[in-house]
C-alpha cells in the first residue's frame, strides 16, 4: 500500500552478521584471527513480495487498509480538478471568488496530508507487528543458512547501494534467490505460487505514497 520499508529486513542482516561472528569469536578466544569464509550479498526488496510468509502478511494489511487507501485517492483527485478550476475559472472570477476557490484548495489539502500521515503511520505500526515474528525467523533462518555455507558476512544489496558503501559485487555472491527458495521450502505458504526461477523474483508491491 505504501512503500515498503527495508529498515527492519537491514537491521535483520546487521545482528546476523554481529551474531555470527561473535560467537566464532568466542569459541576462537579474544584476539583469534578473522574466521575466514564467504562473502555474500542480498536483495531485501525482494522479500516482501518473495517470502510467502511476508507476502500473506502485507497481502492481509493491505485488505486491510484498502477502504480509506482508496478514500485518500479521492482526495487526490478532488485537488487536481481544483488545481484545474483555479488555473481556468480565477481569470474570469472576482478576487474574492477567487480567493475563495483557493482556500476551499488549500482546506482539502490540509486535511488530505494530516489523513495520509495519520493512515501511513498505522499501516506502519501494523505492518511492523504483523512481520515480527516472520522476521524473528528470517533472522534465525539466515543465521542457520550462513553456517551451513560458510558464509561470514552477508551485506544488505539494497541499503549498500543507497548509502553507497558498496560499490561493487560479483553477480555469483548474491544469495536472494537462493535464501527465498530455501525458505519458502521450509515454511510453505497454503496456496501460494512456487518460488520463481533466479533473477525472475517479483518486485514488492508499491504504491503512490504521495501526499494529497
Amino acid at each position: 500500500m505504501f512503500k515498503l520499508r527495508l529498515a527492519a529486513f537491514a537491521a535483520i542482516l546487521i545482528a546476523v552478521t554481529a551474531s555470527a561472528y561473535g560467537q566464532q569469536a568466542m569459541q576462537a578466544g579474544v584476539g583469534a584471527a578473522l574466521p575466514e569464509g564467504k562473502i555474500a550479498v542480498v536483495n531485501t526488496q525482494a522479500f516482501p513480495a518473495g517470502i510467502g510468509e511476508l507476502k500473506q502478511k502485507y497481502d492481509q494489511v493491505d485488505k486491510q487498509y484498502q477502504p480509506r487507501y482508496q478514500q485518500l485517492q479521492t482526495v487526490e483527485s478532488q485537488l487536481k480538478q481544483m488545481e484545474s478550476d483555479i488555473q481556468v475559472k480565477c481569470p474570469q472570477l472576482t478576487p474574492d471568488k477567487c480567493q475563495e476557490l483557493q482556500n476551499n484548495y488549500q482546506d482539502l489539502k490540509k486535511r488530505g496530508t494530516r489523513d495520509y500521515e495519520d493512515l501511513k503511520g498505522e499501516y506502519d505500526r501494523t505492518i511492523d507487528t504483523a512481520t515480527k515474528p516472520i522476521r524473528d525467523k528470517l533472522y534465525q533462518f539466515l543465521n542457520n543458512y550462513a553456517t551451513q555455507r560458510n558464509i561470514v558476512l552477508v551485506i544488505n544489496l539494497a541499503g549498500a547501494a543507497q548509502t553507497g558503501t558498496l560499490a561493487y559485487w560479483n553477480p555469483g555472491a548474491d544469495i536472494t534467490d537462493d535464501f527465498i527458495s530455501e525458505y519458502n521450502k521450509a515454511n510453505p505458504v497454503a496456496g501460494a505460487p512456487a518460488t520463481q526461477p533466479a533473477g525472475q523474483q517479483p518486485k514488492p508491491p508499491v504504491k503512490p505514497a504521495t501526499k494529497p
